[in-house]
């Protein structure tokens, strides 16, 4: 018995050896940071056409095409208008001391009310991550912005911050960064989680889960007080089906991989008041980044059971800009934002009923126009009024899904915000 318990004795002198090891490293002048911040916001919205869209229809995408009735009537046509407060946000921020070797620990933990089951709104995770920060370098592990979002995000009002024209994500990863002077490099390793890939069973993570890998990314990015610029690749592998069930009940293994590569390259520029942002990305199954996106099979493989994929391709732009005026406790912001997507179709012919796709497939482009004004007082209080134009070139598909014989459907959305920000900073010396 004495000797079962001498394991345990000893692991946990060890730890008590190692924790005032680090404390005698700790500069006791630093201090732990405790932040508390969040806002209560409330969003109206005005459209004039049924819409794809998310989150009580406040996350918008694109309006859905043209459906006729008996009687000739387009069903798509019809306005609506919400007012929600769903997108109120609580964070918590965490730091602590320095330690030797400039090594210092934070974390977050930041919520909404954005999760959704029955049309009940329910608290959910946005981000929550632990970083490990040195002076050159640090390591990020837990859920936070995707890469291909978070290095570059539209400041407007709409609360879809450009999608689908810029890619949306927020996942679990391990992410490091290199910091060389005012450059960055990045490298991670990316699951899905709230924004799964489309596949035979709908939008799931289970393609990645079960025989698919993590998504990987890498990046490099500059930035001083004037400009940031950058670029990034992702390349994405996933397996839509395990197996195979033939009309006779029997079950085969199959081998289906659907690989696949998106890009990105960003710049803003910013001085005086003014800030220009723009990025472009190309790539195919992309419906994990809430784009208009995804894959179909091609063909089959010589097994006779599993499938050839190929992803559908797509280029997309957008760009913002803003002009901000500040006087004491007052700022206005005028901002407009444009954004093109073009479908650029898979390199294969692809089987239709095999096909998984976020959105509808049969477009040929997109694009947008949006210009905004944002008033804010005490850099708490904001009210916000945007009008978006959203048009959609809709037509018939080609075998390789690109589009012909199009014809083009739009919708207006009037957006308005109130916002009420606060944050609240304590801090204690280490005891």
């Amino acid at each position: 018995m004495k000797n079962k318990l001498l394991l345990p004795v000893i692991l946990l002198f060890l730890l008590v050896c190692n924790i005032s090891a680090e404390e005698n490293n700790l500069n006791i002048d630093s201090l732990y940071k405790y932040e508390i911040y969040g806002f209560v916001r409330n969003d109206f919205t005005f459209d004039s056409r049924k819409s794809i869209a998310a989150v009580g229809e406040l996350f918008y995408f694109i309006p859905y095409d043209r459906q006729f009735s008996a009687n000739g009537k387009d069903l798509n046509a019809v306005y609506s208008t919400r007012l929600l407060a769903v997108t109120t946000r609580f964070g918590f921020n965490f730091t602590s001391p320095v330690y030797s070797n400039n090594f210092q620990i934070s974390a977050k933990i930041e919520t909404d009310f954005c999760g959704a089951a029955n049309y009940i709104t329910l608290f959910r995770i946005r981000q929550a991550f632990v970083s490990l920060n040195w002076k050159h370098h640090n390591i990020i592990t837990g859920q936070t912005w995707h890469p291909m979002t978070g290095e570059l995000i539209p400041s407007i009002v709409s609360l879809n911050t450009g999608a689908p024209f810029n890619p949306f994500s927020r996942a679990p990863q391990l992410r490091y960064n290199a910091l060389i002077n005012n450059f960055t490099i990045s490298a991670a390793a990316i699951y899905q989680l709230q924004y799964p890939s489309p596949g035979p069973e709908g939008n799931s993570t289970n393609y990645q889960i079960f025989k698919g890998l993590p998504e990987f990314y890498f990046g490099l990015s500059y930035k001083n007080k004037f400009v940031k610029i950058g670029a990034g690749i992702e390349y994405l592998n996933i397996s839509p089906r395990k197996n195979f069930t033939d009309e006779l009940g029997n079950i085969f293994t199959v081998t289906d991989r659907a690989s696949s590569y998106c890009t990105q390259l960003f710049l803003q520029l910013t001085n005086k008041g003014f800030d220009f942002k723009a990025k472009s990305v190309y790539g195919g199954n992309m419906g994990h980044l809430l784009m208009m996106s995804g894959y179909g099979a091609s063909n089959l493989l010589p097994d006779a059971v599993s499938y050839e994929y190929s992803p559908i391709y797509q280029s997309s732009t957008w760009a913002t800009l803003s002009y901000t005026y500040a006087k004491n406790k007052h700022a206005i912001t005028s901002t407009i934002l444009g954004g093109y997507i073009k479908n650029l179709g898979a390199s294969k012919n692809l089987i239709p009923e095999k096909v998984y796709f976020r959105g509808n497939a049969n477009f040929d482009d997109i694009f947008r126009i949006a210009p905004s004004v944002t008033y804010q007082y005490n850099n708490n209080l904001n009210v916000g009024l945007e009008y978006e134009y959203t048009g959609v070139h809709y037509g018939e598909l080609n075998p390789d899904y690109t589009v012909f014989n199009t014809h083009l459907v739009g919708n207006n959305r009037l957006y308005v915000i109130l916002v009420y920000k606060f944050n609240h900073l304590f801090t204690s010396k280490k005891k």
